[in-house]
Formats: structure tokens, sequence, C-alpha cells
């Protein structure tokens, strides 16, 4: 997981993430995570300030090293991963409602807000100050809450203790300086920065260790405001002599003060959370100002940040030409973007719906099979959600036939029921167009091979009787290697020919129930007439009958036989085994051999893809047979996959719907 760019660093906390399979969590694996949920972590991961993400409708929990402490001795690390209702169970019912309000777009944000949290075996008042926001991909759908928070318990308990303080100098302050000695002594000992200014000019009467390290090595105390901090003349001051003036205290969040750190250094932006209060005379006059202050810099530069990729994600999508669109499942609801809108001819701006303007704008020849691969996507067992199809719409207005690629992902509930489903499409018109083109030119051309390659079999068909009547068994062996070129120049042609017919809709499927395990028992049987180089076991389980075409699924295994012979060693072991597995009938083939690497794993039944090694490219081929039977297997409405390591063999997969005949049994 370390690959993942947005997860790395994070210290102690980015580790735990790391070390978390999160694919056994509502949120799903990381490489599925939308692209906000990953912006948003690698912020959270990049800022020591501390911040967590609520992601989804369970709220599950993510959080950098500067919130662990937050959650205590009790609460951490069993809080990483899990839902808030459940870590928080003791204030959800102060927070839920919340949560719920963000995600539905409304932000949240309170200053030193009490909780009672039993995060350290025992109830305690805590108080923060926090801001809940809306985690949102580019149309505005919320996906999860960030919060942002600073704790202020030591704050508040020292706030509340300075205001009695405070209270009790002002009346015994005619009766004993040593009172104001002790105040003194608490202010420079608070857990605040805090700063007194003293008078109408505003002099730094005091000034406590936390405010002094806002300014380092600026010399404050004894000089009035403005000499000691020029560079607040202006709105800020304006705020100040207001509070002296109309004994009104004032309240600052996020306030942007540019001011620099150093004598004659750089003027920066930095943000300050603070209190500005009159400070009374024993006559009741105003005569200074306390000021409580706090410095947010780097929790405002974050969500600076995040509002800034979230801006460079959008621009990413409108430069791809890609169309979004999200479907709620609980509502009823499906939006589309402008482009998707365009790419189905809409042009209205009324909701659109899944029956009218989805289905209805899919051409004729796709509807039914792209229905087919959203259910499945909507049943978790054999999609896990995911959604990736080509497909044709028919313009609603300009009648205009595109060719489309979709990818998107569905979301599920605890009991795997879809509740949204959310993707992306992309014109590819031009594309399949040309290949197209290029189907339509193999199969012309594989045709017209056809015909001359038919002829030179009879022809050799008669020299090989003519040479063994005349005992030439020189000419009887060289006939038969001509003919051994001519099957393989046959079958590629064949093969060609299969993938024109796939790609065009026109293959055929012969179907009829029939026992799976007496067509892997035949097939083995005979290719070990053909090929003895390798030792070829089959394990048989119980029978297992299904509904398919008996050719064409002598074809898929043929293919997998013949690729495990062709990549491994001579003599090596390669098992064929069927077996009932998750409702399906399952056959495997692994060898021994080469294996494949990680990177070409997703890409193996592409249509003419073929793994590039010094292994492979000693082997012919055009890569197509894989691809032919990825597609011969999706006719039967079954799957085909490989598990694999470079270097240790490989295991191809396919399975089937069980026959009629087998699920009445």
């Amino acid at each position: 997981m370390s690959d993942y760019k947005f997860l790395q660093g994070g210290g102690e906390m980015g580790e735990l993430i790391r070390s978390i399979d999160w694919s056994n969590t509502p949120i799903g694996a990381v490489d599925s995570w939308p692209t906000e949920l990953k912006i948003a972590t690698g912020i959270m991961l990049s800022t020591p300030f501390p911040m967590y993400i609520a992601w989804g409708k369970e709220y599950i929990q993510l959080y950098n090293d500067g919130y662990r402490p937050i959650l205590g001795s009790t609460k951490h690390p069993q809080a990483m991963g899990i839902s808030t209702r459940e870590t928080f169970a003791e204030i959800w019912h102060i927070i839920g409602s919340m949560f719920d309000g963000v995600m539905k777009g409304n932000a949240v944000g309170f200053s030193n807000f009490m909780f009672p949290l039993d995060r350290n075996g025992y109830v305690e008042e805590c108080f923060f100050d926090f801001s809940y926001s809306p985690i949102s991909d580019e149309d505005g759908n919320i996906g999860g809450v960030l919060v942002t928070v600073i704790e202020t318990t030591e704050k508040v308990k020292g706030l509340k203790e300075l205001q009695q303080t405070k209270h009790d100098l002002e009346d015994a302050k005619a009766e004993t300086e040593g009172q104001r000695d002790q105040l003194k002594r608490f202010f420079m000992e608070a857990p605040a920065a805090i700063c007194v200014n003293n008078g109408s000019d505003m002099v730094f009467e005091l000034i406590n260790p936390l405010y002094q390290q806002f300014f380092p090595e600026r010399q404050l105390l004894g000089k009035p405001v403005l000499e000691a901090l020029p560079e607040i003349k202006g709105p800020v001051y304006d705020i100040l002599r207001g509070v002296y003036d109309n004994d009104q205290t004032f309240e600052g969040n996020e306030l942007l003060i540019p001011i620099a750190r150093y004598d004659g250094g750089p003027l920066e932006d930095r943000y300050f959370n603070f209190i500005y209060q009159p400070r009374h005379s024993a006559n009741g006059n105003v005569d200074g100002v306390l000021v409580f202050a706090f410095e947010v810099t780097e929790m405002v530069n974050a969500k600076k940040e995040l509002e800034k990729e979230k801006d460079k994600f959008k621009l990413a999508i409108l430069a791809a030409e890609l169309g979004t669109f999200d479907m709620d499942m609980e509502k009823g609801t499906m939006e589309w973007d402008k482009r998707c809108r365009t790419l189905f001819g809409i042009g209205h701006q009324d909701t659109v719906t899944y029956e009218k303007d989805f289905l209805e704008g899919l051409h004729p020849d796709d509807k039914e099979r792209v229905s087919k691969v959203i259910e499945r996507v909507f049943n978790k067992s054999e999609s896990n959600g995911f959604y990736d199809v080509e497909y044709r719409t028919v313009g609603v207005e300009d009648q205009r036939v595109r060719w489309l690629r979709a990818k998107g992902q569905a979301y599920f509930d605890d009991q795997d029921k879809p509740y949204r489903f959310i993707g992306s499409v992309l014109e590819i018109t031009e594309q399949k167009e040309g290949e197209l083109r290029k189907n339509d030119f193999i199969a012309m051309v594989s045709h017209e091979l056809k015909t001359p390659l038919t002829s030179l079999n009879g022809y050799i068909q008669l020299l090989q009787v003519k040479a063994k009547k005349n005992e030439d068994t020189y000419a009887s062996g060289a006939l038969i290697k001509v003919n051994q070129q001519v099957k393989k120049m046959t079958g590629m042609i064949n093969g060609f020919l299969n993938v024109s017919q796939i790609e065009e809709g026109k293959i055929s499927l012969n179907k009829s129930d029939f026992l799976l395990n007496d067509l892997v028992r035949e097939t083995v049987e005979n290719f070990k007439f053909i090929s003895a180089s390798h030792e070829i076991t089959y394990q048989q389980n119980e029978p297992l009958y299904i509904y398919a075409d008996y050719d064409r699924i002598e074809q898929v295994i043929l293919n997998l036989l013949s690729n495990a012979v062709k990549y491994s060693p001579k003599g090596m072991h390669i098992v064929i085994e069927c077996q009932f597995n998750n409702g399906m009938t399952q056959v495997s083939v692994k060898d021994e051999g080469m294996g494949i690497k990680s990177a070409d794993v997703s890409k193996i039944f592409e249509r003419f893809y073929r793994v590039d090694s010094n292994h492979t490219k000693a082997i012919a081929g055009f890569g197509i047979g894989l691809y032919l039977c990825a597609e011969i297997i999706r006719l039967h409405d079954g799957k085909i996959w490989v598990e694999s390591e470079s270097g240790k063999g490989s295991t191809f997969y396919f399975n089937l719907p069980k026959s009629k005949r087998e699920l009445l049994a």
C-alpha cells in the first residue's frame, strides 16, 4: 500500500493506515477510493494539525498524528477504520445530527465546545475548537466529513480560572497589590497565548511565554502596540481600539493578519483565533485590553490546499472530456453532468432517469447486454460493484450514434444492498470505428487466405499419397512438416476470424446440457497424445453438469493447457481441476512455469496483448488466445481470471453457471 503516493508519510498514523486491509471495511480497497477521499487523506497525513476524516454513511474514521492524543488511552488504535458512532458512542446524541447535516452540505464550527468524553477510563469534560466540513467531489456530491480540531480543554479551564482570578483581582485591587502579582504569575503559566495592553496607547504591560512565541526575538514588553507591531495598523488595530473605546468584547476566528515573526523579517500571511476583552479599573472604567490568542495558520492552509486540489480534479475531468454520473439507489435519482448529457444526445436540463434517459438512450443492439452488466454490478458477490463496459448511444435529439466506455463503482450497505452508483463515461467513437475497420479488414484477409490454404492442403494430401506409393520416406517426412505448418496457419486464421466474429457480435453458441467432467477428461487425454513433454494430472470432484457450447468450452480448455505447456519448462507438472465453488462450476489449470508479473495480470486477457520477456519472444503467437477464451466465457455469463507470481507459475480459472438439470437435482 506504500505505492500510493497520497498515503506516504504521516508518521505513526500513516504507518497504521497503510497496515490496515481497507477492503474489509465499508470504505473498501484503497485503489477503489474516490479521488476526493484520496486527496483529503493525503492532505491530512501531510499536516501536523489535528485532523480526521469520517467517510461514508458509516462515518468510518481516518486520523493523523496530531489528532491521535484526542483519543486518549482507551479509544486508540481501535478507532482507526471503524465508525464514529462506535468510537464516540457517549456523545453521538450530540454530534450525530451535526454529521448528518454536513452530509447534506451544512458545515458547522464551534469554539470551546464541551463534550463529556470517556477516553481515559472515566468521563471528563473536554473542550474543542472544531469545524465539520463536507468532503465533496467536483459535482458537490458529499462523501464524508473533514474534521479540523484543536483541543482547548486546558485553555478553557485556564480561561475560566483566569476570569475568576480577574474578578477577584478587581474586587481586591484596592486592598492588595499581592493579588496583582498572583494574577501575573498565573498569566505567565497559562496554557493560552495571553497579553495585556495597558492604557489608550495599548502598551504591552504583560506578555506570557506562549504569546512571545508568536514573535521570537521581537521586543514587545513596554512598547505601544503600534510601535512593537506596526504591521497590524489598519483593521486589526481598529478592532483593538473598538474594544477599548466601546467596552465591548470581540472574538475573531481564522482572521488573516499579515505579520512578521522577527524584526525586519518578511510579512507572512498568518491566521489567528483570538479574544479581545476590556480590562476594567477599580472604578469600572476600561483601562486596558486582555488578549487571548491561538494561531491556526496550518489549519487554514490545509483547508485551502484541499480546495485547491478539488479545483485541480475538476480541471482534470474537464480536460479529459469525461462525463460523470451519480445514481442514488435509495432516492431513485440520477445526476448527470453536462458532458454526460451531451454524450447521450440530451439537450434538456430536467432530471434524468435510469429507464427513460439511460436505457432509452442505448443502442437497441446493446441494451440487453448492458442491462445484464449492470445487474451483475449491483450483485456484490459477482462483481464487487466494479463497472467497466463499452456500448453505443443514439442521441435523442441529434440521432447520432456514439461509442462510449463507462467505468464506475457501486457502493453497498451492511446488507450488501447497493445504495449508490457513481462513475464516468468517455467517448471512444473514433477508436471503435478504427477497430471495426480493422476487424473488417482482418475478416476479409482471413477469408481470402483460407481458399489458397484449402487448395494447398489438398495438394499436400495428393503428394503424401504419391510419396507413400513410391516409398519416398524423405518426401513423406517433409510433407508431414509442411502439413503441420499449414495447420498452424489455418489455426491462426480461424483465430482471427473468431476475433472478428466476436467483435461484430456474430459468434453463435450451440448450447446443450453435458457433464463438464467428461469434457475435461477427454480433452486432457487427447492433449496428452499431442504433447508428451509435461506431466498432466486431472483432479475430479463431484459430477458437474453445465449448459454450454461443448466445442467452445473445449477450445478454452485446450488454449489454457497449450499455454501451460508453452510457458513452463519440459517435465514440469500441470494440474487441471473441476469443482463446485460459490454456486458456480469452476475449472482451474495450474502450471509450474515462468509466471506473470503483477503489471501484466490485469492486461493478460486483452486483445493482441502479449507479455514482453525474453522467454515469450521465442514463442509464436498474436495475443488472441486468451482474449478469445475471455470472450467465450463472457458469452456464457461466466468469469475468467488468473492468479500468478513471476517465477512461480500461474493458475488460470474460469467458472460457468450450473445447468438447469444440476439446479433441479
